[in-house]
Order: C-alpha cells, then structure tokens, then sequence
C-alpha cells in the first residue's frame, strides 16, 4: 500500500504557519519573509512533500508545463540556449519539455502533436528546416501559444527571440577587411531557414560596404567532419581566398581541422572567423575569433516572451534581437602586409 503524501495542511501544522503561507511558499512569493519560506522548506524536505501537479492543473486550468523544439542538439548553442529557457521556467514553476526534430518538419509535427497531448501551456520553437509557414496560424487555431527562436517562418506574427545575424556577419567582414583581406569566402550550412538567408544578406551587404571580392560559397552538413572535407573545397576556389567567415563556430572548428590537415595553418595561412562564440571556441587550434551571440540571453528572453504571453494573451507581438559582439582570437591572424 502506498503511503499517504503529506499535504499543504500537514506541512503548515508542522511549521506553525497557516496553509495560506505554506502555499504562498509553494509558490515561490516573495510576500513570504526568509526565515519562514526556510523553515517551511525544511519542514517540506523532512516530510518529503511533493507539490500535487494535477491537482494545481484542475484548479488553474493550467499543466504548468511548456515544450521547447530545437533541431539539434549536438551543437552545445542549443544547450547554452535552454539553460536560459529552463532559469525562468524554473522560476515561474514550469516544467520544461524538451525535444530534438533533428531538422526534420514532419518529426517536428509529431513533437507538437505529442505537446498538445500532454496539455503543454505554450511551445518554444525553433522551426525545422523546411517548416511551414502557415504552422504559426495552425497553433494559434490550437490554441496553442507560440515563440519562435533564432529562426522564423511566416510573417513575424509570433513573438520572437534571435540574434541580429546581418549585423554579426558585418562585424565580422569588417574586422577581416581591416586586417587586409579582400577576397573572402564564406562557409555555410546546406539547409534554408531564416538563420542562414539572413547571414547571407549580411555577407552580402558587408562586402559591397567594405569593397570586399566574393570568393565563393561553400555548403557543407552541421557537422565537424563534414567542415573538415569542406576545406579542400575552400583551398580549390580560383578566388585564393585569405579569409573564410563560417556559419557558426561548429563549421569553423571543422573547417580549421581540415585546413590542418592541409597543412594550411588557420591564422596564418588563412583566416577563419566563426558565428556564436562557444566555448569551443577557445579550445580549437589556434583559438577561433567568433562573434559572441549570447544563447543563454536569448534562451532567457524566449522564455520571458511566453511567459507574458501566457499571462496576457491579448498583448502586442513583441521581439527581442541580440547584438552580436566580436572576440578577436588568433584564428583570424594579424595585420596583413
């Protein structure tokens, strides 16, 4: 026979404080004082007490849960990316959900219809390659509340949280251009999103703002290995390019590691700059010079977005845009003569 959990009454009885305090400490108010919301606690762990989900759910109408979609989780970005989600979910007294579409939009429908089951209060999602743009209408007919992150489909009629992508490639060429390249390449991933045609938009832009040659695209997997084999291609452009900007410090990483391969020393043979700043991006040989896009803060601010919009469905659409920040690494070499 299972034993009786303890309840809110038995925990106020305990600590000599009223249900209503009890609760209040439940819910992480800041109405309680510290020296009771400790005692509370403490009473709380001696007893064992665990917070009765389905019964706050039938109360409030509300699961208390919230799903996130990223379609890769390889790439430590979208860990840094849910560590900022989960600090404020934790917070507000939600239980994140995660899931991995592996960039596949049919797996991604699935996840989602799996979320709806479970009753998930609100989804955080960054949109599979190849995703629909009329999915966000679809949700919102569900119901079901939205936030897009670092990609987007349809037309910016969810909130969002991202990185400003065309002002972190133009950072980027500028800091290329001003240690003397002129012919640069670019690396990037195969797949369409948002996320890659904005940093083509600011590849372009940034060439003709810096009278900087084209040298060529590249297109190679989100994968270390797939980088690697990507040099050879680099290292056969008839443009010679000196310097290559990468998608994000993932291809950068393996980028480096074909050009060494090579025997093309990155840095001093040619430069290579990557998009993110991990921390990876200190462990590569030599050093990777990337621009910083803070995952954790947008990871925070997705989150925010969906709790306002849970808490006041009504209110204007609202954005959150990261600036990028360049860290200069030896990656990128010095001044060119």
């Amino acid at each position: 026979m299972n034993a009786k959990r303890p309840t809110l009454y038995d925990i106020a009885l305990v600590a000599g404080v009223s249900r209503a305090t009890v609760s209040l400490v439940v819910r992480r108010s800041p109405l309680v004082a510290k020296h009771t919301r400790l005692r509370v606690e403490k009473v709380m762990t001696d007893l064992d007490y665990v917070r009765d989900i389905g019964a706050a759910r039938l109360r409030n109408n509300s699961s208390r849960t919230v799903g996130v979609i990223v379609p890769n989780l390889l790439n430590s970005f979208f860990t840094e990316f849910l560590s900022g989600v989960e600090q404020v979910m934790r917070q507000q007294d939600r239980v994140v959900l995660l899931a991995n579409s592996e960039d596949d939009p049919q797996r991604q429908d699935e996840i989602l219809q799996r979320f709806r089951g479970h009753g998930v209060d609100g989804v955080i999602l960054c949109p599979a390659a190849g995703t629909d743009a009329a999915l966000p209408e679809r949700m919102r007919r569900w119901g079901l509340p939205l936030v897009q992150a670092l990609r987007e489909v349809g037309g910016q009629e969810t909130d969002y949280a991202g990185a400003d992508y065309v002002a972190g490639i133009g950072m980027a060429l500028q800091h290329l251009v001003a240690l003397g390249h002129r012919h640069i390449a670019f690396l990037s991933v195969r797949a369409m999103t948002s996320a890659k045609a904005e940093r083509l938009k600011g590849f372009s832009r940034a060439l003709a703002e810096n009278g900087a040659v084209d040298a060529g695209i590249i297109e190679a997997d989100l994968t270390w290995e797939d980088a690697a084999h990507a040099a050879d291609a680099v290292l056969a452009l008839t443009s010679c390019p000196t310097a290559v900007l990468c998608f994000n410090d993932v291809l950068a990483a393996g980028l480096m590691l074909g050009l060494r391969r090579a025997d093309r020393q990155p840095g001093r043979d040619i430069a290579v700059v990557g998009l993110d700043d991990l921390p990876l991006a200190e462990l590569t040989y030599p050093p990777m010079t990337s621009v910083a896009m803070c995952p954790a803060r947008i990871g925070t601010e997705a989150a925010r977005l969906l709790t306002r919009r849970l808490a006041e469905p009504g209110r204007p659409i609202e954005r959150f845009v990261q600036p990028p920040r360049l860290v200069a690494r030896e990656s990128s070499g010095g001044q060119r003569g």
